[in-house]
């Protein structure tokens, strides 16, 4: 892919502390109950995040906070939930949308891309075609995720699979920050969820459901539904083209806590 055509397709695109005990107000708990769910914090110290500099210059990290909202469109927290991950418009001034789980749903955290370098408040955050997750080059908690096995359905999935590959954010490598771009060749950084899509000349969901642990030790299935507003999105997965206007980076996503042990 030639340089024009990358940045043609840019724009389109454009420590462990004591147990606790957390009750699950009306949030999907795999577990069956809503009586709650005791947990173990898996880091509660920041860990220093490296390539900083790069990060701010290859991921056009800003000082403005995301305008962006988050609705739930289904009937109960995560079943479908919309982010507004278009960081003000295809030159994104405005910084990611960070966002946490809750038993309530999900939560925006008023917090601009140069300060999450240094916050734990945070678990995911949306921005165009990117999704980070806080931990490794991206943040200084301790959020990991994987991809479950093909073929792997969001509804059948009611336990942490054994096995899983666990990613954290690495994009940058070795002492002197080497940039991972993602296989598709438009120059995005190579997070631990990119595999959410492929890319000919749309976006296309892939249908992948993974598996993400959060700091607070609980365990989240996730799954990205859309990427495109969903009349769109179901034009490009079955043609490989978006009609316009699209609604790029109207993300709609469902999750739910999952069961530990299956």
């Amino acid at each position: 892919m030639n340089r024009l055509s990358k940045l043609s397709a840019v724009l389109l695109l454009s420590a462990c502390g004591p147990m606790v005990s957390v009750v699950d107000a009306g949030a999907q708990v795999d577990a069956g109950t809503d009586a709650g769910v005791t947990v173990m914090p898996r880091c509660t110290q920041p860990t220093a995040v490296t390539c900083q500099d790069q990060s701010i210059q290859k991921l056009a990290l800003r000082q403005v906070l995301s305008t962006g909202v988050i609705n739930e469109e289904g009937t109960r927290p995560g079943e479908k939930t919309y982010l507004d991950g278009r960081g003000g418009g295809l030159m994104t001034p405005e910084s990611y949308l960070y966002v946490r789980f809750t038993p309530q749903g999900l939560e925006k955290v008023e917090v601009t891309d140069e300060a999450a370098l240094t916050s734990m408040d945070w678990d995911i955050a949306f921005r165009r075609f990117i999704i980070r997750l806080n931990a490794g080059v991206s943040g200084p908690s301790c959020v990991v995720g994987a991809r479950t096995a093909a073929g792997t359905t969001f509804d059948a999935l009611t336990a942490v699979p054994a096995n899983l590959s666990w990613r954290t954010e690495e994009y940058f490598t070795g002492a002197t920050c080497e940039f991972v771009a993602d296989p598709s060749g438009i120059g995005g950084p190579n997070a631990a969820l990119t595999s959410y899509w492929s890319y000919q000349s749309c976006v296309q969901m892939t249908g992948n459901v993974y598996v993400l642990h959060l700091r607070d030790g609980r365990f989240v299935k996730f799954e990205v539904l859309s990427y495109y507003d969903p009349a769109a999105q179901q034009v490009c997965n079955m043609t490989g083209s978006a009609p316009a206007p699209s609604g790029a980076a109207n993300f709609r996503v469902r999750w739910a806590y999952l069961d530990a042990t299956p």
